[in-house]
């Protein structure tokens, strides 16, 4: 019988050779159904050494693309539409049969272990397919990938239940110990290969090494002898199918087409039905791997167990790979229980420890990205994963803002510019999330913080850019002396210079975003932007972006089309304008600037009533805070930060090195950096000793002072024959007393050179616009 049954089989096998779905493969595909539910049937077929070719490189017959979009651009959407619904109707009608036909034959004690050997060996064999760049003449097609993908899903159906129920049936050990797929060389969560093999040695048992010798040896005999059960051998060979097929034709899909919404064409990766199966094992498979550390709680145990850091880390970059896609197919998340998924999120996206890729820790910020309700359009569907979680209430700002600190070094040759891409993701999360609002104030001051360190380097860095941009666009608009350069040479600028044009153009992009959220921050949150460690850090921030924008280089930033480098100079200032309204700072005041600045709003048609109030209140502010500077004459050097050199007003002893800090001044450099500056150990504001007794001293101090200044104004004044210096004078006299004091904090600060100081950059400001008044006067 198996000799005319091998007959039949390539009979049959020739009539699919070239078949495509429009064809006809329905009668085929039920003879061959009808041929292996005969025992001798089924055992002939896992017998025969001959498969079938995968040639993708002739076409099948009848042609999907002639047939049924000939003409496309010139058809009616809904012709196009039925097109699709036939393609995923047949389709499906293959999976079921295709499905069908292997669950009959995976029933069959005689022809089990043939099937999953099988299957095996494609996996194993087509392995080259999770690579960037794949050889189609040695590995199988996306086609044949993505078809099995969807056989082994109906394979998975019954175990696939909404509450996990088989999960403790698959057995972490078929990673480590099974004969049959080989995980040895894909990249694990956390650990390392050694670190793998190490563990392994150590915690491999007699009766295991035995058990996995047994194995290997009656499985070439071709007997079942795995003990594993089938779910486990399931779980984990549609793992590894759905890796190289569908998450690997999401990958190329993306490749193919960057903007998700100019893929309407691409229907068969759009079936929501197909999405929704892949869906429901890849909730398995976050249950399951969550049940290795103790489930869905926090905070997660330390060190993190092996049996989960040797987990391959595509299983959970394909879950996050699958949930960004779902996310922008519409309808495809409905009916999805999406709980597990956000559970997992928030309990792994700031625990390096647990996942060491810090780009697959980003992925998922992008996946709750795609949630926010008024992205997602479902604001039902998505809301209340962030507003009713207990999880998100207690964790998710907190561990979007460690995540905002640790994407500071990915590792890898980009990370300068992925670490703003990734953070302008957490920035955008954190703005939606001020609305729900589930963040705490001190965890606000925080996120500011951040907002602001970024804020200053973009700008900063684009306009720098800009300047250099417009040196080398001057080189090469004089003709005569580039023509006399070298070929080379010329090649090298012009490479520099587009090079200089990308990097403008990111930079500016994230900047001008970064202050959007800032002006938004404002309108919806006030308090973090009037904490003592952050209204200076605010004031030196905006009056440096106003010294950029209407300051004496102003004009040196002029380009042709600002919009090409996504600069907008006059939304940038209206934007800090509103901030400045909201602040009210002038600790750092130039009133030149602030008189331009109102100047240029009036050009652009902006009312610049309520910045000509804020000018008069922060020259008065300015006033009296030289005024003060005045009467404090020589400060004891006990009395002054170390970090800033200021007087201190609340200061705190370091409980480790022991250093005396101002407290708003310490709390600042915690909010980005939480270490004592002096010695590296670590630091929070909690832990933070009052020295009451130096306070005491210094307000003493202060009292002093102003008792003398009083007396000396009362001697001054019974003295009438002295006049007082006209205005001009008095001009001077600021500058020279001014200049004093910014040389007494430059001396101070040289001679801290070697404290490590962190923060120069409000001295900085202040020397320029120091230095901005001199010019005024002269």
């Amino acid at each position: 019988m198996e000799t005319i049954l091998k007959q039949l089989y390539e009979d049959l096998r020739g009539t699919v050779l070239k078949c495509s779905a429009l064809g006809n493969f329905q009668q085929p595909l039920r003879a061959l159904m009808y041929l292996i539910s005969f025992p001798v049937g089924a055992k002939a077929l896992v017998n025969h050494q001959c498969a079938l070719p995968d040639q993708s490189f002739y076409k099948s017959q009848p042609d999907v693309g002639e047939q049924c979009f000939m003409d496309s651009s010139t058809r009616r959407p809904a012709d196009l539409l039925s097109s699709f619904a036939t393609i995923k109707s047949v389709m499906n009608n293959l999976y079921d049969g295709l499905a069908e036909i292997l669950r009959s034959l995976l029933k069959n004690t005689n022809t089990r272990e043939n099937v999953l050997q099988y299957i095996a060996e494609v996996i194993n064999k087509n392995a080259s397919r999770a690579h960037i760049q794949v050889d189609p003449m040695s590995s199988a097609s996306s086609g044949m990938f993505v078809n099995l993908s969807a056989v082994m899903l109906r394979l998975c159906e019954p175990f696939l239940d909404a509450n996990s129920t088989k999960k403790d049936k698959i057995d972490p050990k078929y990673v480590f110990y099974g004969s049959r797929l080989d995980f040895k060389e894909l990249t694990a969560l956390h650990a390392s290969s050694e670190e793998v093999t190490e563990w392994l040695n150590k915690n491999k048992p007699n009766n295991e090494e035995n058990r996995l010798l047994q194995s290997q040896e009656t499985t070439s005999s071709g007997q079942p002898s795995e003990s594993y059960s089938f779910i486990c051998e399931c779980f984990f060979m549609t793992a590894r199918v759905l890796n190289l097929g569908l998450l690997k034709a999401f990958l190329d899909f993306k490749h193919l087409v960057q903007d998700i919404q100019r893929s309407e064409d691409t229907q068969i990766l759009r079936d929501a039905g197909l999405l929704q199966q892949a869906l429901s094992f890849y909730q398995l498979m976050v249950v399951w791997l969550v049940s290795r550390i103790g489930g869905f709680k926090m905070p997660l145990p330390q060190p993190c167990p092996m049996e989960f850091a040797c987990m391959p880390e595509h299983f959970v970059e394909d879950v996050m790979e699958l949930l960004i896609f779902a996310s922008r197919i519409p309808r495809a998340l409905d009916g999805v229980k999406l709980d597990d998924f956000m559970n997992f999120i928030i309990m792994f996206m700031a625990s390096p420890e647990y996942i060491r890729n810090p780009y697959l820790r980003a992925k998922m910020v992008e996946v709750l990205n795609c949630w926010m309700p008024r992205r997602s359009g479902s604001s039902s569907a998505t809301s209340t994963l962030f507003e009713g979680h207990q999880l998100s209430v207690q964790y998710l700002v907190k561990n979007l803002l460690k995540l905002y600190v640790d994407i500071e070094f990915t590792g890898s040759h980009t990370q300068f510019y992925d670490k703003f891409n990734i953070r302008h993701n957490i920035a955008e999360l954190l703005e939606y999330l001020w609305q729900v609002p589930i963040a705490k104030e001190e965890e606000k001051g925080v996120y500011l913080n951040f907002l602001i360190n970024d804020s200053i380097f973009l700008l900063d860095e684009s306009l720098n850019k800009i300047l250099e941009l417009k040196e080398l666009e001057a080189e090469m608009a004089n003709t005569t002396e580039w023509e006399q350069r070298s070929a080379q040479e010329r090649q090298e600028r012009t490479r520099l210079f587009h090079s200089q044009e990308n990097i403008i153009k990111i930079d500016m992009k994230l900047a001008m975003e970064d202050v959007s959220m800032l002006a938004f921050t404002t309108e919806q949150i006030t308090a973090p932007f009037l904490l003592p460690e952050m209204v200076e850090r605010v004031g030196s921030m905006l009056n440096y972006f106003l010294l950029q924008l209407v300051g004496p280089q102003r004009k040196s930033l002029s380009l042709k089309d600002p919009e090409k480098y996504e600069f907008r100079p006059k939304q940038l200032l209206k934007q800090i304008v509103n901030i400045y309204v909201i602040t009210k700072d002038g600790r750092s005041y130039n009133d030149q600037l602030f008189t331009e600045a109102a100047n240029v709003l009036r050009r652009i048609s902006e009312d610049p009533r309520m910045f000509d109030d804020l000018g008069k209140k922060a020259r008065s502010a300015a006033s009296e805070a030289m005024d003060a500077e005045a009467i404090l004459g020589d400060i004891p050097d006990e009395f002054l930060d170390p970090i800033q050199y200021t007087l201190m007003k609340d200061p705190v002893i370091l409980p480790s090195s022991r250093i005396i800090v101002d407290r708003p001044v310490i709390q600042r450099h915690l909010l980005s950096d939480p270490t004592d500056p002096f010695n590296r150990s670590h630091l929070t504001p909690d832990m933070l000793i009052p020295d009451t007794e130096l306070k005491q001293k210094i307000e003493e101090f202060v009292r002093l002072q102003q008792r003398k200044q009083e007396d000396m104004s009362m001697q001054s004044s019974s003295k009438s024959s002295i006049q007082s210096p006209d205005a001009t004078t008095s001009r001077w006299l600021v500058v020279w007393y001014y200049s004093k004091q910014e040389a007494d904090v430059l001396l101070r600060h040289t001679k801290l050179w070697k404290l490590k100081i962190h923060s120069f950059i409000s001295f900085d400001l202040r020397l320029r616009q120091w230095i901005l008044l001199i010019q005024d006067v002269a």
